[in-house]
């Protein structure tokens, strides 16, 4: 017990020294901070868009299967800004019951500590790969040490997966945050997922919104 309470406080520390405190918002490389989203790219570029996606949902993962390195490309040109937001449609439908919370909280703690786009856009093509990606309703999802050996992957600061690994909501509540993205959600006619927002209005994400964009 001991030895887990130094781990932890180690961890905390080397936390706040190199971001400071984390109140719910995480930045990658020049993306402001944005409450509950998580912003990629350019705050400058002329494509803006907010993409909605949950973890487990199939068809989340496969937009981001198909489209992810054209949206990987136009981050590192600087042609899109993309304010990521994750929902938990299908928290109770993964074999942990929690799937979705973790994963959200992941990937928020991916970016805080990397601030970086490339990294962080990465770890998300990560998790919603056909080889990573749980079933809805299968038997098994992505542990913490999983998750966390993802982050190693992509090239996240030990940091980041080490507080991965404890699975504690430290600096970022992922209930909050998808329960606020899903009520922003539901504002629209076809609450699904993924959707991508764009100019206010909701587009599914399967389609082909890349090509609607300036740029």
């Amino acid at each position: 017990m001991k030895l887990a309470m130094r781990a932890l406080g180690a961890v905390l520390g080397v936390a706040l020294l190199m971001c400071g405190p984390t109140a719910g918002v995480a930045q990658a490389a020049v993306a402001a901070p944005a409450g509950d989203v998580i912003a990629l790219g350019d705050p400058h570029a002329l494509g803006v868009v907010d993409l909605y996606v949950d973890p487990m949902c199939p068809f989340s993962g496969k937009m981001v299967q198909e489209q992810g390195e054209e949206i990987g490309q136009r981050l590192e040109d600087g042609r899109l800004r993309v304010n990521l937001r994750f929902v938990d449609f299908l928290d109770k439908y993964s074999a942990s019951k929690t799937y979705d919370i973790r994963a959200t909280y992941a990937t928020f703690v991916v970016a805080d500590q990397s601030r970086s786009s490339e990294i962080t856009w990465r770890y998300v093509q990560q998790i919603f790969s056909a080889e990573q990606q749980p079933q809805e309703g299968g038997p098994t999802d992505l542990d913490n040490n999983q998750l966390a050996g993802l982050a190693n992957r992509v090239g996240a600061p030990p940091p980041a997966q080490d507080l991965i690994r404890l699975g504690l909501p430290i600096g970022f509540d992922a209930h909050a945050i998808t329960a606020n993205n899903l009520a922003l959600l539901r504002q629209f006619p076809e609450p699904g997922v993924p959707t991508i927002v764009i100019n206010g209005g909701p587009v599914d994400g399967n389609s082909d919104w890349l090509h609607q964009l300036p740029g």
